[in-house]
């Protein structure tokens, strides 16, 4: 029988495309290593493109976010994915804009802040002494302010138009807009309330990308002997939690999304709970850096990730997202500009450069280490009391509705808590109960301290055991073992903002059993200039008891 006026007549191959896009997990090429034997070095892998079996294989582990070349989009007309990477100069239109599956010719904008730092504030600090004495975290912010600008005109937000634009089938007159799916793939994550907040639609997200060589049982034991703080490095959520509080804070003050990505430096250890923890707290957006170095996780590797966050997936489908992103109690805020760094998270140089050392002091004349220890000493606060807790810049305009409790980390050493219509000034942040037990003891001496320029001076610090192990690892070495540094060294001077971090070659520390149930850990250091110096070590257990000598290093002329 014809069908009536009213029926709705579906096409003859209608299929029902089955999409998550509150759970997207991709990579940001279409390329995989040749050989996928993890590299250490520093050197680089061999990477051929993927073929079509490679993708099946990453379908069925779980991925459905792929960088695509144009010739590959009829590989994915049958598959419930999202793609993208295929300019708008090449791709059907008006189609494109109606596919659900298609994000796009980018997706993402690069690290702004540390663009920023790399090639805005880097150069003017190699080319103008004045400016290594003269810049703060506010200079750090304004630059970030300009750049950040620049990059939602005239970059990755942009290049759907452009594309559409230049192509003879296509005017589009007047037509301004930007792509909106975009996401801040982010090292410097308290940043991320800031770049959420510049543009109601982009970025639409928030990614965390790891620094450097990250994880619980290197950067923790950092954090606790750069700032003071005394958090277990055995709670297996701890590190993950801080970066998180910049992530959901910023999320929930724009009512945007967050996510994560696993880069090669992450501690393996860490990447499979790091994946399903964000999952279970909210992420939405779970990334796998596959080339370059020492950033690259293996094709292998990521398939065995994805395998791992799906099966979780699968088992814990239901997820209130609006409520998730609602579930901190506490918001605790830093000044605007402050940071953990980035590759050298845990030691503290604001923005990662040296210049904004924590033994400088701000225009209030504290030292940027009191500031930084106040935020982190609030941060274990939350820890130990298993609190949830949002991490955020002290902008004006924030929203900060719906928390129990607000903690303004102030630039003159003081901290604000406001609870309800209650506010009180507070001299320092709240330590909270810790438990009993003596921390490491740690003597250092200096040899060759008399001489003509260069000096070279050999540090020896002895470590002993008190209530708990002493751990603390710069990473993998070129083998790939991860080995016991026990002290980290750092030295500052002769000018305010001069200061090296000091690491021993290819990661090998020199630690030697003293025979008397300790450790003796060597270091040397080259002086070439006068002045005065001061070489601080510390050392950490894994309860996150610190001790720190301090030595004086006076180079006459």
């Amino acid at each position: 029988a014809a069908a009536g006026p009213d029926a709705i007549v579906a096409p003859p191959d209608a299929r029902i495309v089955r999409l998550l896009p509150d759970l997207l997990i991709g990579v940001p090429h279409s390329t995989r290593q040749k050989d996928e034997t993890r590299r250490y070095d520093d050197s680089d892998y061999e990477l051929i493109p993927l073929d079509r079996d490679d993708y099946r294989e990453m379908i069925q582990a779980g991925f459905n976010g792929f960088a695509i070349q144009a010739d590959q989009v009829p590989w994915f007309d049958r598959a419930d994915v999202f793609y993208f990477g295929v300019s708008s100069e090449n791709i059907p239109y008006p189609e494109c804009l109606y596919r659900s599956r298609y994000l796009g010719p980018t997706l993402y904008l690069d690290e702004p802040a540390v663009v920023t730092r790399d090639y805005v504030l880097r150069p003017r600090l190699r080319k103008e002494p004045g400016f290594r004495k003269s810049i703060t975290p506010q200079i750090a912010l304004q630059a970030l302010e300009k750049h950040f600008g620049q990059q939602l005109q005239d970059s990755a937000p942009t290049r759907l138009l452009k594309g559409l634009t230049v192509r003879e089938d296509v005017d589009p007159g007047a037509m301004r807009f930007s792509q909106q799916n975009i996401f801040s793939w982010e090292t410097m994550v308290s940043s991320a309330a800031y770049e959420l907040r510049q543009d109601p639609g982009v970025p639409a997200a928030i990614v965390f990308e790891p620094p450097g060589r990250i994880g619980t049982r290197r950067t923790l034991p950092e954090m606790n002997m750069t700032y003071g703080c005394q958090i277990p490095v055995n709670g297996p959520n701890h590190l993950f939690d801080i970066i998180i509080g910049f992530l959901r804070g910023a999320a929930r003050q724009t009512s945007k999304a967050w996510g994560i990505s696993i880069y090669g430096q992450v501690d393996r250890a860490d990447a499979f709970g790091f994946l399903t923890h964000a999952y279970d707290l909210g992420a939405t957006r779970f990334f796998f850096w596959d080339t370059h170095r020492l950033a690259c996780v293996p094709y292998g590797e990521c398939l065995a990730l994805a395998r791992n966050l799906q099966g979780h997936a699968l088992q814990h489908p239901e997820r209130d997202l609006p409520r998730l992103c609602q579930a901190a109690e506490v918001a605790i805020l830093l000044p605007p500009g402050y940071n953990l760094g980035h590759v050298a998270m845990g030691k503290g140089s604001l923005w990662g450069i040296g210049e904004l050392n924590l033994e400088r002091k701000n225009r209030q004349g504290i030292r940027y280490r009191q500031v930084m220890g106040n935020f982190f000493t609030e941060i274990e606060r939350c820890l130990r009391l298993g609190v949830a807790f949002d991490l955020l810049w002290d902008l004006p305009g924030n929203r900060l509705t719906g928390y129990r409790e607000l903690v303004h980390v102030r630039e003159d050493g003081k901290v604000r808590v406001e609870e309800g219509a209650t506010s009180r000034l507070l001299d320092q942040a709240r330590t909270p109960s810790r438990p009993d037990g003596k921390p490491p003891r740690l003597n250092v001496k200096l040899t060759g301290l008399k001489g003509p320029l260069p000096l070279q001076i050999a540090a020896v610090a002895q470590v002993a055991t008190a209530s708990a192990p002493v751990y603390y690892t710069f990473g993998a070495d070129e083998t790939g073992i991860h080995h016991n540094a026990m002290v980290a060294w750092e030295l500052y001077g002769p000018g305010t903002e001069d200061y090296r971090f000091l690491q021993p070659d290819n990661l090998k520390p020199q630690v030697h059993p003293d025979g008397k149930g300790g450790h003796r850990i060597e270091v040397s250091l080259r002086i070439e200039r006068p002045g005065q110096y001061r070489l601080r070590a510390a050392t950490v257990d894994l309860a996150g008891r610190t001790t720190v000598v301090w030595k004086t290093i006076d180079v006459a002329e």
